[in-house]
């Protein structure tokens, strides 16, 4: 399917812009170690990135407190920071699509981590000044599948929900976006099929970013 007259794109960020898994396998591996537990299998971490922090871990340590959780995340963080942009990478198709679009389409992030980690990675890659307002886990009360953050870009963006599309990775982008209103193009990977992202929502599928050029007509 076409879609046509959208003004704006709104992205999740990892495993849609950027991979940065190799960073956060090693940083959550290395909190669970600081905390005094054992190292786990990166495909488990895998599957659990695109939700916030705040329930990855006690998906793997679920007789954790409040305080082991945040003792966990603040430990994550300071691993994270100083690997995230040597350790990351751009999905594909991000440079053929960014081309393309910008500066005619007006670009929005709205991702379930903090929003430092994705300005510093964007800035590393140069497209930081690409994106109209990145909104993180910091500037909402509820966490995707709620709408809030594509709600929240939408309005720094002054676009219609029908004239804009979420592009993500999991369930959660799918259900957020169109809770929101706009449509959602779901990005194929290794733990969410095709049939996954449309049970979700998804209005088309990808594998690439640059596949939005065929799929997307500008106004």
């Amino acid at each position: 399917m076409a879609f046509e007259r959208i003004e704006a794109l709104i992205f999740d960020f990892d495993g849609t812009l950027v991979d940065a898994s190799a960073a956060i396998c090693q940083s959550f591996n290395a909190a669970l170690e600081q905390f005094g537990s054992s190292a786990i299998p990166e495909e488990r971490i895998r599957r659990l990135i695109g939700k916030p922090l705040r329930e990855m871990f006690p998906a793997v340590l679920p007789d954790a407190t409040e305080q082991q959780i945040q003792q966990l995340i603040d430990a994550y963080r300071v691993v994270f920071a100083p690997i995230a942009c040597d350790l990351s990478k751009p999905m594909p198709g991000l440079e053929e699509m960014m081309h393309h679009f910008h500066p005619r389409v007006r670009m929005g992030i709205a991702t379930s981590r903090m929003s430092d980690g994705a300005h510093r990675i964007l800035g590393a890659m140069g497209w930081l000044d690409h994106f109209d307002v990145i909104v993180g886990l910091q500037d909402v009360t509820h966490a995707k599948p709620h709408p809030e953050s594509v709600q929240r870009v939408l309005a720094a963006l002054d676009t219609a929900p029908d004239r804009a599309i979420m592009v993500g990775d999991v369930p959660a982008d799918m259900m957020a976006g169109k809770a929101a209103g706009t449509a959602a193009i779901g990005m194929i990977s290794d733990h969410h099929s095709a049939a996954v992202l449309q049970e979700a929502g998804a209005d088309a599928v990808i594998q690439s970013l640059a596949e939005l050029i065929d799929l997307i007509q500008l106004s």
